[in-house]
């Protein structure tokens, strides 16, 4: 596969990864998910899957149709539950009925498995909350773990030099969730991420909009640099926009 092809394949993941939450609702704070996320914690903690079960959508319940299933879910979940979060980003649809919360999550190892797999106490890792709206109330889909965020491949820094440290052409492509802002003299630099990178893309002033928020999805057309596959200086950036529904 050649660069272009895997950039390409790169792009369509992320921008899967993050399809029907294609922008941020700022009226939709973090706290608002939050806050059903920890009551939700409160009851894995307990093991009670009556005191869980209110938070949960309908596409969870179907899946635990039976006590002992929702006994297994609950001591599952229990020993993945987070010791500590924090909110990387924040999307929620434009129909404003499904949302996305992705938080960098650290979770205790048990003993057991820190002895066999020779692991620390504890590991960090990405963790993706599906939220949907069901009879006017914000319920919990089943939540999606992920890998080490620390893992993840990022540019070297954010000193993006000039176009001429830039591959001849525009013949790149790169989208997805913006996770930091870097304003600079003579543009933006914002930072994406894709399904198992940080991409550092850099947006000349003239391009740069007020909606390219953390959170929002950004595509973003231009160069890859000479020495760092991982900036690209863009010639145009927009929005993610879904495709028209026939």
């Amino acid at each position: 596969m050649n660069d272009k092809s895997h950039r390409r394949l790169l792009l369509t993941a992320s921008l899967l990864l993050a399809l029907d939450c294609s922008s941020l609702l700022l009226a939709q704070t973090a706290q608002d998910f939050t806050k059903i996320y920890d009551s939700y914690l409160a009851a894995v903690k307990t093991g009670s899957y009556s005191q869980a079960s209110p938070l949960l959508s309908k596409e969870v319940h179907d899946q635990l149709p039976t006590p002992a299933v929702q006994a297994e879910y609950m001591e599952m979940v229990k020993q993945m539950a987070p010791i500590h979060y924090e909110v990387e980003s924040v999307n929620v649809a434009k129909d404003g009925q499904t949302a996305d919360v992705n938080l960098i999550v650290t979770i205790a190892v048990p003993e057991e498995i820190q002895k066999q797999e020779k692991l620390p106490p504890t590991q960090r890792a990405e963790e993706v909350l599906r939220f949907v709206k069901e009879g006017g109330q914000w319920k919990m889909g089943p939540p999606l773990l992920l890998g080490d965020p620390d893992k993840r491949e990022r540019p070297k820094d954010f000193n993006m030099g000039s176009r001429a440290d830039y591959a001849d052409g525009n013949n790149t492509e790169v989208g997805g969730p913006i996770l930091k802002v870097d304003k600079q003299a003579e543009g933006t630099v914002y930072v994406l991420r894709l399904t198992d990178q940080e991409i550092a893309v850099f947006v000349p002033a003239a391009k740069v909009s007020p909606e390219f928020v953390p959170g929002s999805i950004l595509v973003a057309h231009g160069a890859e640099n000479k020495n760092d596959k991982l900036k690209v200086w863009a010639v145009d950036a927009a929005l993610y926009q879904e495709p028209a529904t026939k």
